[in-house]
């Protein structure tokens, strides 16, 4: 499949043409930023191109650059907004032996605190074994959005 064409069934390109909701953090041509609908902490984001890429090595280097500058943006935002404190995880599953279950990018930014490990482990095992019991209702999801968006400090592209 051409990289850049856009399955229909991708619930990340629905979600970056617009025709599937979405908290957004960030939005440029190149990328988006949004909540996690089943987030493994508060203040958990998805950075995903807009563009349907499904693995890290379809992106070029400017763009895997790109990628990470704005993760780095994210997790201070986060930290800034009171999500997380002194901690955060980058979670990439790339490829399905990797246990990605949507085969569109998308990397994980996952703020933490001290003392969250049993909580978190919980919610990543629920996660990895398709348990969602952990979703959170859309109007919080903006709030947070708008929270986290606030914080943010995009850095330009180059």
């Amino acid at each position: 499949m051409n990289a850049s064409a856009a399955p229909d069934n991708c619930i990340f390109c629905g979600i970056a043409s617009g025709r599937l909701p979405a908290s957004i953090v960030h939005e440029d041509s190149e990328w988006m930023a949004v909540m996690d609908i089943h987030p493994i902490r508060r203040g958990h984001v998805l950075l995903i191109p807009r563009r349907h890429v499904s693995r890290l090595a379809e992106l070029d280097g400017v763009e895997q650059r790109r990628l990470f500058l704005l993760a780095d943006a994210i997790l201070k935002a986060q930290e800034a907004a009171g999500y997380a404190s002194g901690g955060s995880n980058l979670l990439l599953n790339d490829g399905v032996a990797a246990n990605q279950h949507i085969p569109h990018l998308h990397l994980h930014c996952i703020p933490r605190r001290p003392g969250d490990s049993l909580g978190f482990g919980l919610r990543l095992l629920a996660r990895t074994v398709g348990l969602f019991g952990f979703g959170i209702k859309h109007a919080e999801l903006d709030t947070i959005a708008a929270a986290i968006r606030a914080q943010l400090q995009v850095p330009p592209s180059q």
